[in-house]
């Protein structure tokens, strides 16, 4: 949890407070409170912090973020059968750099 926290004071030094708070629907104080060890009880703030931050990758085929058991289940799941676009994403994800991450 130490390694989780250090890295949402760095994503709050990289973004801010207003904006981490914003995308994790949270109130500023709330924030600060956990930056401080001020926060009753951070466990709830720090687990969507890293749903949203920490185990997430940017897929390059996707061009979107997705979580990492979503890229890691799509890039082991055996040779997919049932259409042109599941294949071209599978092969995609065959020489992915996030491949076994």
């Amino acid at each position: 949890m130490d390694e989780l926290l250090m890295q949402f004071k760095s994503k709050r030094e990289e973004v801010g407070t207003h904006v981490l708070a914003d995308t994790l629907g949270i109130k500023k104080s709330a924030v600060r409170m956990v930056c401080t060890g001020h926060y009753p009880n951070p466990t709830p703030i720090l687990n969507a912090f890293a749903r949203k931050f920490v185990n997430v990758v940017q897929c390059p085929y996707a061009g979107e973020i997705i979580g990492r058991d979503v890229c890691r289940n799509r890039s082991t799941a055996p040779r997919p059968f049932g259409g042109a676009s599941k294949l071209v994403w599978w092969e995609a994800c065959q020489s992915c750099h996030h491949k076994g991450e």
